[in-house]
């Protein structure tokens, strides 16, 4: 079973993006997210986990480890105001 920075790393690369433009879009360091793909860092945060899923347009539970495809989460679907009476 793959590391979720294993994952990180897979699915950044097969999406051609750097580690400084994921960092970038990210709002971490170079260092940081090298260390997240390294598996130095083991438990990131669940906002980070969620960063990266959506920039790497790949889903959570991919990232860690719950499911196999990379299935892109669902965009969010607008919600409709209910009717004031």
């Amino acid at each position: 079973m793959q590391t979720i920075g294993e994952r990180v790393k897979a699915a950044r690369e097969q999406r051609g993006i750097k580690q400084a433009e994921l960092a970038r879009r990210l709002g971490c360091s170079v260092n940081a997210l090298s260390m997240l793909e390294h598996n130095t860092i083991g438990d990131p945060r669940a906002s980070r986990i969620i960063g990266i899923a959506e920039a790497l347009q790949v889903s959570a539970d991919y990232l860690l480890g719950l499911q196999e495809a990379q299935a892109a989460p669902s965009p969010a679907r607008p919600r409709k105001a209910a009717p004031v009476t």
